[in-house]
């Protein structure tokens, strides 16, 4: 199951506290109070994030969903099921590992997309690790990441977007991935809280077959 997330509903002139999750291609709803609503995305015409809340014009009428720094993300997943996915290059054909804390929602998305994903954070020839971060110290893992992939393989550093610069930079990032002769890509938001970039192997640098 999708993670549930606690939220906060307006819909019908009434104003509902719950949990809300995304499964099976519907947004599904919870009150405290027992009102549940299952809502398949095909009934949703449009959504639109902001400052933290979903605006849903659905066959229902307006709804009004209170995330927080997940609304972006939801909003992706809502409009184009699968294709945050597709950006991070996983599917149920790769072979995945995560390393380090790695946020329960992304953690949640990328186990449910039918990639193979280690039990453990170790092993050799994968075609996508995430390495969580969230100080200039957990990018000493970046190398131990890279040996981690093969040579087509790529690396995903998610840091936190709003940290103190003596704590975390997205300079550091690229700088730990450049130092070890990683090409990094654009830095890519997750959601309102959480970046990521991209590093592989050089084509120069990968061995010949």
């Amino acid at each position: 199951m999708g993670q549930e997330i606690k939220t906060t509903l307006r819909m019908d002139g009434r104003i509902l506290e719950g949990t809300a999750q995304l499964e099976g291609g519907a947004l599904h709803f919870k009150s405290t109070l027992g009102v549940a609503l299952q809502l398949p995305f095909g009934e949703i015409f449009s959504v639109e994030e902001s400052a933290g809340w979903l605006d849903l014009k659905t066959s229902r009428g307006l709804l009004l969903l209170e995330l927080g720094p997940k609304a972006s993300l939801w909003a992706q997943k809502i409009k184009s099921p699968g294709a945050f996915l597709s950006k991070l290059g996983v599917d149920a054909t790769k072979k995945v590992a995560v390393v380090g804390k790695l946020d329960p929602d992304l953690k949640e998305e990328i186990d449910s997309s039918g990639a193979k994903v280690a039990k453990r954070a170790g092993g050799k020839d994968f075609d996508v690790v995430f390495l969580a971060v969230s100080a200039k110290v957990d990018l000493e893992k970046v190398a131990s990441a890279r040996e981690m992939i093969h040579d087509t393989g790529a690396v995903w550093v998610v840091y936190p977007k709003n940290v103190k610069e003596d704590v975390l930079r997205e300079r550091d990032v690229i700088i730990a991935g450049r130092t070890l002769s990683l090409t990094d890509g654009k830095p890519l938001k997750l959601d309102e809280e959480l970046m990521a970039i991209r590093f592989v192997v050089p084509p120069s640098a990968r061995k010949r077959k």
